[in-house]
């Protein structure tokens, strides 16, 4: 993670130096399935993420940014009479994005970007590595602004500690439709 975050502020340093760079932000809503593994039940999720950082160059876009999600799960076996119960948990993590956009001086460009970082994932109650690719397309309204819709993956994937010492690798995995703006 440390490797991760000082390759992009040397990115970001190195790139501010250059005459086409210019800062860039993302703010997005997002909703979909949450597919807990082979324990839990599938749910749903909901959730708000934000990136800022520099256009590199025309259409490549790098940055930081953090993602929150609710999410709520089925729990085998929970309940009172030993029924299945729903359950609710939240998941965090701060990463690094890079983003491209394919026709950069059209109206609508379709985009791919990658987010890579660190996180909490409530429903183990771990620290936790975030992958999250995604595809998309962004209709530009003005030269600054516009809108942005994506279909996107997310895990987190952690090593929890059980009660006879052994470490047990647990994924969790996010199917998303992902909404929002760039300034």
């Amino acid at each position: 993670m440390k490797k991760i975050l000082f390759f992009i502020a040397a990115m970001l340093i190195s790139a501010s130096s250059a005459s086409a760079v210019s800062y860039k932000g993302y703010g997005e809503l997002n909703g979909g399935a949450f597919i807990p593994g082979s324990y839990y039940g599938t749910g749903g999720m909901v959730g708000i993420s934000t990136s800022h950082g520099v256009e590199i160059i025309k259409g490549l876009f790098v940055g930081a940014g953090i993602d929150a999600n609710y999410v709520t799960f089925t729990e085998p076996g929970s309940g009172r009479y030993g029924e299945d119960e729903s359950d609710f948990a939240g998941n965090f993590a701060v990463f690094a994005e890079a983003r491209y956009n394919f026709l950069r001086n059209h109206r609508v460009s379709p985009f791919v970007g990658m987010r890579l970082g660190g996180g909490y994932e409530g429903v183990e109650e771990q620290g936790c590595f975030y992958f999250s690719p995604a595809v998309g397309v962004t209709v530009n309204i003005t030269k600054k602004f516009g809108l942005d819709a994506s279909f996107g993956y997310s895990l987190w994937s952690g090593k929890d500690h059980n009660e006879y010492d052994y470490y047990d690798c647990s994924s969790f995995h996010g199917v998303c439709f992902r909404f929002g703006v760039h300034f």
